[in-house]
């Protein structure tokens, strides 16, 4: 069952406020997008339809907030 906007945007939010601890533990880039991708895909799999395109929003601004650029394979 989906989660509601709400509960995505606490998800979000606790994404967001884990980035620079997550910079910090895992300072070679593979790694870092390695364990990003993971917590990310983790929101958009609990995320409805409808939210589906807001929450990759979200997490491109997550991106764009802590300078963060993806490797090219995954843009």
């Amino acid at each position: 069952m989906a989660k509601s906007r709400a509960e995505l945007d606490e998800m979000l939010d606790a994404l967001d406020s884990f980035v620079p601890g997550l910079e910090s533990s895992k300072p070679h880039a593979a790694d870092f997008w390695d364990a990003f991708n993971k917590l990310a895909q983790a929101i958009q799999e609990n995320a409805g339809p409808d939210d589906h395109g807001w929450v990759c929003e979200r997490l491109d601004a997550i991106q764009v907030k802590h300078h963060l650029v993806p490797p090219a394979d995954q843009i």
